[in-house]
């Protein structure tokens, strides 16, 4: 039996996904006796919340139950800073926050009734901006808090002396907005409660977080609540929270009935947790050939009305703030900001496109300033081996340089191609680099052996959609037991059945629970080898497990199948099971340098995006023709998957670019909540061919077979591809990592100033 891992091979889910026999967690609304429920939001931004009237809401036809603040736990929520309530208490702080909750027999009653909600709110001034909040005289979201936190700060060495005798001193600030994950699948979940036990169906990539913040929130012993994913319908970071399970739990625990609370795609943009809007300050001391020796950075995120993931996510930002390049001398401080806004949180590469897009936009502004290419300027800086991260981490085998070798190839072979462009446009070549990292939180997993021969892994990963675990896991399985991956059943995001997994997230599913299985799948086979040698009266290392049978290594006739042995083995030493984890080490670094959430990389990953673009200098639409992605993967065990994973994030990096831009009035009504005026990219607005090239050479010092991290990067370096490519065409590019047509134009008329936001 050919290995299949390292080979194409297509989805198992896919026929029933796309036939519609794929079940989601609103499908399970439809059982008879399920109630449904709505929630009732504010409509100011800032204010005193002085009361709440439900008497109308509860009258309506078909009402339960309506539930304020005071029927709900008083417990504070937050996965990093706990400092939101599960209803708004006694006022609110950002339009949309959730004022009551309203369950009824229909939904179409209870979200009626729960327009029937009257709050008494004492309107107050709201700092809808970063500036704003960051006034001195600024009001104060949260009383007697400051409205900004540091999260993270890196310091070596000697950052004034070197910038004092700097040749060159570049300073780039860019500013960047708000875009949202628009899964296809809104928020949703079903909650019952019986027995004392809580058992909720929700939309989530991280089961077991949700697990844990429901026992928190509602003093439930861990055993005592149960959280699983059915089929779910995409996640990129923002299904990484409690969502609606915490409100359909309270309502399923208040009446003792089956609860269903599914968002509206209208309130997915009033809800938490898009990607943040951010500042970003970047200052180097570059010498005269153009190499960086030291770099300033200060980075502000808007962490909206709630902490959410910015405290980590600052973290994040702080450690890409010198991106893919070296700096010796390196000061860098991040932090967060709240304002009067919906709270921000992960979206796929947290701070990852801002900040790639701004060290991207500082080395094009060191090249212009030395007099060398953008591709120069990288060239010279690309960390190679030896080098040292911001925060004194050792890079071993970084794979940079040929990443930057194969961009160049892609841009000479393109510019040797181009032809003429009409009148009134403008061509341009560009490249954007990024450095990314693997979430260094581990996996586990159990593999049982079947009477059959089949095998069961029970994992609590979850399936968003990639194939990591409901295809790449069971080729594991099954190249390390010689069966069919059809013989492997996979039983995932369950935290009842799954052992325990941190959630998929931070690039890290494969790499964490597939590493940690093939322990699992390693142990398995010892159990079988064994039992086979003891029966055969052979040595171990003479044995080998080959299509369904182990047999004496050259031995003909030696063969016994697999399910003889699974027998064998069950009836002498007990089942065939066992259990892996897998855990990576800690990564050395200086942490004298460092204070906050801020580490190191781990398994740091080394990224290029390459675009050909056309500017209309009458409307300033940016045509992206060409695209390539350029990523450092180690091996690749799923190529379909992994080029799937690319494709999907370069069109929402180009959707970040382009097109897509959360925009709000200065009431801090959000304008455009719908996919209607809210632009996520069509097929019409992406190139027709997406190179992957897939950077194998340079593995990984932890994961099975050297495998890195893929899921985040391809959406992080695409705005600074455009950007540059911008700059190419036209000789200028905007402070902003929007660069849709307005502002292009916007800039294109202000051809005597620069760094037009």
């Amino acid at each position: 039996m050919p290995e299949r891992l390292g080979t194409e091979f297509g989805r198992r889910d896919g026929v029933d996904k796309a036939s519609g026999r794929s079940r989601y967690t609103d499908d399970l609304a439809s059982v008879p006796g399920t109630l449904h429920a709505a929630i009732a939001r504010s409509e100011v931004s800032a204010g005193r919340l002085l009361a709440v009237d439900v008497d109308a809401a509860r009258a309506f036809p078909g009402v339960v139950d309506v539930v304020t603040a005071s029927d709900a736990p008083a417990t504070l929520q937050g996965l990093f800073v706990a400092d939101e309530p599960l209803l708004a208490v006694d006022r609110v702080r950002y339009r949309g926050e959730p004022i009551a909750l309203v369950v009824a027999e229909t939904r179409r009653a209870a979200r009626a009734a729960a327009l029937l909600v009257s709050p008494t709110i004492e309107a107050e001034p709201a700092v809808l901006t970063l500036e704003a909040a960051m006034a001195p005289d600024a009001v104060e979201v949260h009383a007697g808090q400051p409205n900004y936190t540091e999260s993270s700060s890196i310091t070596r060495g000697d950052v004034d002396a070197v910038f004092a005798d700097a040749a060159h001193v570049v300073c780039t600030i860019v500013d960047s907005h708000r875009v949202h994950q628009t899964f296809i699948e809104p928020r949703a979940a079903v909650a019952e409660f019986s027995e004392g036990r809580l058992q909720v169906t929700c939309t989530t990539q991280a089961p077991f977080e949700v697990r844990s913040g429901l026992s928190s929130l509602f003093g439930l012993p861990m055993s005592q609540v149960g959280v699983r994913v059915p089929t779910l319908g995409g996640g990129f970071g923002g299904k990484l929270h409690l969502g609606m399970a915490a409100f359909a739990s309270l309502l399923a625990m208040r009446t003792e009935q089956r609860v269903s609370l599914l968002c509206s795609r209208e309130e997915e943009f009033l809800s938490p947790a898009p990607r943040e809007n951010s500042h970003i300050e970047l200052e180097s001391a570059v010498g005269f050939d153009g190499s960086v020796l030291a770099r300033r950075a200060r980075v502000v995120l808007d962490s909206g009305a709630y902490a959410y993931d910015t405290p980590p996510i600052g973290s994040v930002a702080a450690l890409q703030a010198c991106g893919p390049y070296r700096a010796d001398h390196v000061r860098i401080e991040a932090g967060y900001v709240h304002t009067h806004t919906v709270p921000t949180g992960s979206y796929r590469g947290p701070s990852g496109p801002q900040m790639s897009y701004a060290v991207e936009k500082h080395m094009n502004d060191i090249a212009e300033r030395v007099g060398i290419s953008f591709e120069a300027v990288r060239e010279i800086n690309a960390l190679r081996d030896g080098d040292l991260g911001p925060t004194g981490h050792e890079m071993r085998d970084p794979a940079m340089a040929t990443v930057l070798a194969r961009a160049r190839a892609y841009l000479e072979q393109w510019r040797a191609e181009a032809g003429p462009t009409d009148a009134g446009r403008l061509r341009g070549f560009g490249l954007g680099c990024a450095i990314w990292t693997v979430s260094p939180i581990g996996g586990s997993v159990a593999v049982t052996m079947n009477e059959d021969a089949t095998a069961t892994v029970l994992t609590g990963a979850t399936e968003i959609g990639t194939g990591a675990v409901s295809e790449t896991l069971a080729a594991i399985v099954a190249d390390g037991l010689g069966i069919e991956p059809a013989a492997v059943h996979i039983s995932s995001g369950d935290t009842d059945r799954g052992s325990y997994d941190h959630g998929s997230q931070g690039s890290r599913t494969l790499y964490g629970v597939g590493t940690a299985l093939v322990s699992a799948v390693d142990q398995v086979r010892d159990i079988l080898v064994q039992r086979f040698a003891d029966d055969a009266e052979a040595a171990v290392e003479d044995c080998e497990v080959v299509d369904g049978k182990i047999a004496i290594r050259g031995v003909t006739g030696s063969e016994k199948a697999l399910r003889e042995v699974i027998g064998s083995a069950m009836g002498v030493s007990g089942p065939v099971a066992a259990n892996g984890r897998f855990q990576p080490a800690a990564v050395p670094h200086d942490p004298g340098c460092v204070s906050g959430w801020v580490g190191a990389f781990n398994e740091p990953t080394f990224h290029a995006h390459v675009a050909q673009v056309e500017v209309d200098l009458a409307t300033g639409v940016i045509e992206v023709q060409r695209y390539a992605a350029i990523h450092d993967t180690g091996p690749v065990l799923n190529p379909q998957g992994a080029r799937g994973q690319v494709h999907g994030g370069v069109v929402q990096g180009l959707g970040y670019a382009l097109t897509e831009e959360i925009s709000a009035d200065g009431d801090g009504r959000i304008l455009n909540p719908n996919l209607h005026d809210y632009r996520v990219p069509t097929i019409l607005d992406v190139p027709d061919q997406i190179d992957v090239s897939f950077v194998t050479e340079h593995p990984g010092s932890h994961g099975y077979r050297g495998i890195k991290g893929i899921g985040e990067a391809p959406a992080v370096p695409g705005a600074a591809a455009i950007g540059t490519a911008l700059r190419d065409a036209v000789g200028r590019q905007p402070a902003t990592c929007s660069l849709s047509a307005e502002r292009v134009l916007r800039m294109l008329e202000h051809e005597g100033e620069t760094d037009v936001a």
